[in-house]
């Protein structure tokens, strides 16, 4: 463009601008098209979360068992413990619900005074080596091989002491077994090595008392129910044939005792018998004795009026009545009567027995 043109557009007036009206512009229809189908992603979306956020909230829904109980946890830590049911809690990482069986029965073995260094049961040898054989020691010095065997179970009646199994101890299986373990020395040691020997049951309870104790002692919130089986007791099996002598002896002395112990029992039944039917007897003598006496005071009773009357008659009577009685089966008689002594003889003479074989 030359200068002489810029100059003529420079100097021309400006143009005026006219004012337009709204114009309605028409949608395009892929517009329309791409804005509906927005819409209904929207609309899928929202559905989907509100699908995603049931299922969430739903999945901390957890049905715990009759025979369970369940720890609530918050970030990891003890909130509260359920009892069986449905019970719902946030899931995780923010709550968290542990169930933990309470009738479930455990065991636990401690054998480290029966287990030998490479065999399961202790072995024979010539000589006893500490560091390979498992023993306890007995109150009287002597060596034993023992081994106990403890099953336990939760108190379900006690929510402190589901906290307290699952967070009282890091291995709270590892901590009763160390408790058994210090049981079973303290037992075998509180004992001679014969009264273990003979009476394992009495030592498996002398073992499951000092359990509960170091329990208690230990955690006053873990409650137990606990039940020591009657241990197994063996000797050095080179000392093993001296033990069962005495055991033997000792059977034998226990079963003389019993038969001794049942023989007085029977005496002592029998003279109680004896006793009884002859205190019966005397009861029955006695009472017929009063009965007698009763009657006779009664007729003596009923006939003092007669003899109140004529004594003398009354006594002869008496008197005549006595002899007969008396003189009912005798052989002899003898009788005096009257102011003048008279003799009766009724004696028949008896006849000579004959002997075998004798004519009269």
């Amino acid at each position: 463009m030359s200068d002489d043109e810029k100059q003529i557009l420079t100097s021309a007036s400006p143009v005026e601008k006219v004012p337009t009206a709204n114009v309605e512009v028409m949608d395009d229809p892929r517009t329309q098209a791409l804005t509906e189908a927005l819409q209904s992603s929207f609309k899928v979306v929202r559905v989907i979360m509100v699908i995603l956020a049931v299922v969430f909230l739903g999945s901390g829904i957890t049905k715990v068992e009759n025979n369970k109980k369940a720890i609530h946890l918050e970030f990891g830590q003890y909130k509260d413990t359920l009892k069986p049911g449905l019970v719902w809690a946030l899931p995780n990482p923010i709550h968290e619900i542990v169930e933990i069986s309470v009738d479930e029965k455990k065991t636990i073995t401690s054998d480290v005074g029966y287990r030998t260094a490479e065999e399961d049961e202790p072995q024979a040898s010539m000589s006893f080596q500490p560091t390979y054989d498992g023993y306890t020691l007995s109150g009287d010095g002597n060596v034993l091989h023992v081994k106990a065997e403890m099953t336990f179970s939760l108190d379900d009646t006690k929510a402190e002491t589901i906290k307290e199994y699952r967070f009282g101890f890091s291995d709270v299986d590892e901590f009763l077994k160390s408790i058994l373990d210090n049981a079973v020395y303290h037992a075998s040691a509180s004992r001679s090595a014969i009264d273990a020997y003979t009476k394992p049951s009495e030592l498996g309870n002398a073992i499951e008392r000092r359990v509960q104790k170091m329990i208690k002692k230990n955690s006053k919130d873990l409650q137990l129910k606990i039940s020591v089986t009657t241990p197994k007791v063996k000797v050095p099996e080179d000392v093993k044939p001296a033990f069962d002598a005495f055991l033997k002896v000792q059977q034998e002395n226990e079963q003389k005792v019993a038969t001794a112990k049942a023989e007085a029992e029977s005496i002592k039944l029998n003279a109680l018998g004896q006793a009884k039917v002859i205190e019966g007897g005397g009861q029955t003598e006695a009472n017929t004795l009063l009965t007698s006496l009763q009657a006779e005071a009664k007729a003596f009773s009923e006939q003092q009026s007669y003899y109140e009357e004529n004594p003398l008659l009354f006594e002869q009577r008496l008197v005549a009545e006595t002899m007969q009685r008396v003189l009912t089966n005798a052989v002899d008689v003898f009788y005096l009567s009257g102011r003048q002594p008279r003799i009766w003889l009724n004696r028949i003479p008896e006849k000579r027995k004959l002997k075998e074989g004798e004519t009269p």
